[in-house]
């Protein structure tokens, strides 16, 4: 076997190992953070539930800032590592957490200062869940960039640890604290106070490595690519987000509520997909620096996807609706179809997101532009039709079956043009 050749097995080993290690981290992460919000459930009525699920949605709408941080730092740091010039991607690192503490204060600053407008337009009991969240914004920006120079050196395993350790000090303290008798502003605390404990795990993983540099990385190359990440985060984003603040402003307290229960588990098949893309995007960007194919990669991700959305929508319709009555209470029992429903249609998100995902590690935007006019879409669609449950769901159903009947014209065209390019240069 060749040096490359073994490289490439050693890699290859690296990547199953430890991607299966993140992938069951995160696993965890979910299960341990989906107790803690049936633990919710269970104590809050359905309106301060409502509000407390409020209160991720909108960490979830800034996921943009966080991980347009994370991907940045993944891509040119894994480019800059694999071309053996770990001191350019130290560097950049370090100016990639100076702006994701300035832009953590002035998103903080925003929401806080706005907090008595936010909770009257999302019907909130209170405005302080929003002051105590805006604390953890600039922690939760800064622990991003270290998660990206951990995913860019494929350093699977702290990676996946910042994970389970987020996880314990969120559920353990909003059990604790919501016991206690502090509500919701005490979730919000336990979810904070999360961001700050991870911060301090990230920053010791993500250390500078090497004082070996190269020419260094162009800041313009750099500010080009996010703003290239930036259209499918902000896709992301109104995808992922756009029924709940619906769901908040135009539902009674106690449907808003029931409906966040459902979405859960939308969130849930999204962030097990999300592992999948995590592994392949530091992958794939080190194939495209190196010139060698990675269209395999993306089929056993596809693969992986599918087989996860599957099983969460399996189980949903089996089981979810019981489960979610006995652990919550009878107003949950009759969930099954459309916990279900939600699955399979965030699959077919998920599916497309990595898709976008895999071209966006090859500097190629063409897909994730397709997301973005999905998610617009479903925007509008959600706006226009949002009279109960069942409505908002088929919504996003319609939206994201476009998106894959887009993305599968824009393969095969691509496709199409690839075979025939080769005919004519062996004719």
């Amino acid at each position: 076997m060749t040096a490359p050749e073994l490289a490439s097995s050693r890699v290859g080993r690296r990547l199953v190992g430890g991607g299966s290690m993140l992938a069951i981290a995160m696993l965890v992460a979910n299960i341990g953070n989906y107790g803690l919000n049936l633990f919710l459930g269970r104590v809050l009525t359905p309106a301060e539930f409502s509000d407390a699920n409020l209160m991720v949605t909108f960490l979830f709408s800034l996921t943009s800032i966080a991980l347009c941080l994370q991907l940045v730092a993944a891509r040119f740091i894994s480019r800059s590592d694999e071309l053996g010039f770990e001191g350019d991607s130290d560097l950049l690192a370090r100016r990639l957490r100076r702006i994701a503490l300035g832009s953590g204060v002035v998103t903080a600053v925003v929401l806080a200062g706005a907090s008595s407008f936010w909770s009257t337009i999302f019907q909130t009991a209170s405005s302080w869940p929003f002051v105590i969240l805006a604390v953890g914004i600039p922690f939760w920006l800064v622990q991003a960039v270290g998660r990206g120079v951990m995913q860019a050196r494929l350093m699977f395993g702290p990676l996946a640890l910042s994970f389970v350790v987020e996880m314990v000090t969120r559920l353990g303290l909003g059990v604790l604290l919501v016991t206690m008798g502090f509500g919701v502003e005490g979730a919000t605390v336990a979810l904070t106070a999360s961001f700050v404990v991870t911060t301090v795990v990230v920053g010791i993983a993500s250390r500078s490595r090497s004082p070996r540099t190269g020419n260094g990385i162009d800041r313009a190359e750099v500010r080009a690519y996010a703003g290239l990440v930036s259209v499918l985060l902000i896709g992301q984003i109104i995808a992922n987000n756009s029924d709940i603040f619906v769901a908040k402003a135009y539902f009674t307290p106690t449907d808003a509520g029931i409906y966040a229960a459902v979405a859960l588990v939308g969130r849930a098949v999204f962030f097990l997909a999300w592992s999948v893309a995590t592994v392949i995007f530091p992958v794939v960007a080190r194939r495209h620096a190196a010139g060698r194919e990675s269209s395999e990669v993306l089929r056993f991700g596809i693969l992986a996807v599918i087989g996860i959305g599957a099983t969460c929508a399996v189980g949903a319709l089996w089981l979810g609706g019981p489960a979610l009555g006995f652990v919550l209470g009878p107003e949950y029992s009759d969930l099954s179809i459309p916990l279900a429903a939600y699955a399979g249609t965030t699959t077919l998100f998920a599916i497309g997101n990595l898709v976008a995902s895999y071209r966006l590690s090859q500097s190629l935007v063409t897909e994730s532009w397709y997301l973005l006019g999905a998610a617009v879409l479903q925007l509008v669609l959600v706006l226009i039709w949002h009279s109960d449950m069942t409505t908002l769901i088929a919504m996003q159903g319609i939206a994201m079956a476009f998106l894959i009947l887009a993305l599968g014209s824009r393969s095969m065209t691509r496709t199409w043009i690839s075979n025939r390019s080769r005919k004519e240069a062996l004719q």
